[in-house]
């Protein structure tokens, strides 16, 4: 995975957290997104959509989820509730005014996405005019709880002593994940990672998604993902209306990284849909009109030098 980018500004939140963001686009766009990483990563992972995204009127803005990458944790005790208020004061930061807003979020962060669309619905429709959400869920992640087979309960127990090893023992803890699975990038304190899984598996917001019905939302996930199953895409889908399911075949967890193409190509669709019909219209009679202008008699040139 590429390396951090040197962030553009900060944005320091009411607990001391520093969030890092990185902004790229125009100083007069037409949309802004905001794209929103996973757990134990980093806005980078998002560099290679900026760089080919084909909307040069479009302000892209990443940041860091706090605790990861650039960005500090703050004195909060980790939650996805506090990740949608740190969304919402990303979006008032770098989406003035009636500027349309477009969340794209993978895992932890389409997390952050649907707790925001729980927590501040009056942002849906309004501001926020649709979502893209890869690899993720509302709800029900934790393995341990009654509902599940037994031998999936016994696994969800095992992350979870796992993950209180981390908290209570996280010096040896750290050298185990640097030798399994080092990263090119800053990565939270094992002891912080680990509460953070514990945020994941308390994430619950099934029944609070009526707000995105006001929009167009793309779900997007692999067919093999074995970190989030497809079943919660499946689930998302029959929650929201609106939406539409995309599936990678054979695509696993890590959509951004491992299968940019096909995360690029619904990002497209869903910067489609988050402008205003009138100015979808709009844009596309301009296209037409200067296609007109090019191939009307009498403009000047050859088809050659037209092209040129």
């Amino acid at each position: 995975m590429a390396k951090l980018p040197t962030p553009t500004t900060e944005l320091q939140r009411p607990d001391g957290a520093r969030l890092a963001l990185y902004v790229d686009g125009p100083s007069d766009p037409d949309l802004v997104l905001v794209l929103v990483h996973g757990w134990q990563a980093a806005a980078s992972v998002f560099n290679e959509h900026v760089r080919h995204l084909p909307r040069p009127r479009t302000r892209i803005v990443r940041y860091d989820q706090r605790g990861h990458g650039n960005s500090t944790g703050g004195r909060a005790l980790p939650s996805i509730p506090l990740l949608a208020d740190d969304l919402k004061a990303v979006i008032a930061a770098t989406a003035p005014g009636t500027l349309p807003v477009l969340l794209a979020g993978h895992s932890m962060g389409g997390m952050a996405v649907l707790a925001l669309a729980a927590q501040h619905p009056h942002l849906v429709g309004d501001k926020v005019t649709a979502a893209l959400l890869a690899a993720t869920t509302s709800g029900g992640l934790d393995l341990a709880t009654a509902p599940n087979p037994p031998l999936k309960r016994v696994i969800g127990m095992t992350r979870h002593a796992m993950a209180a090893l981390c908290i209570h023992a996280p010096v040896p803890a750290h050298r185990i994940r640097e030798l399994v699975r080092p990263r090119p990038y800053p990565q939270p304190p094992i002891d912080h990672a680990a509460r953070w899984f514990k945020a994941l598996m308390r994430h619950d917001v099934a029944e609070q998604l009526e707000a995105l019905a006001r929009i167009p939302v793309h779900i997007l996930v692999g067919e093999n993902d074995q970190t989030i199953p497809p079943i919660h895409a499946l689930r998302l889908a029959a929650q929201i209306p609106t939406s539409h399911l995309h599936v990678v075949p054979g695509g696993s967890h890590r959509l951004p990284t491992q299968h940019p193409e096909a995360f690029l190509t619904v990002l497209e669709r869903a910067c489609a849909d988050a402008l205003p019909p009138a100015r979808r219209w709009h844009r596309r009679l301009a296209r037409r009109d200067r296609a007109a202008m090019l191939l009307a008699p009498g403009r000047g040139g050859t088809a050659d030098s037209r092209a040129s």
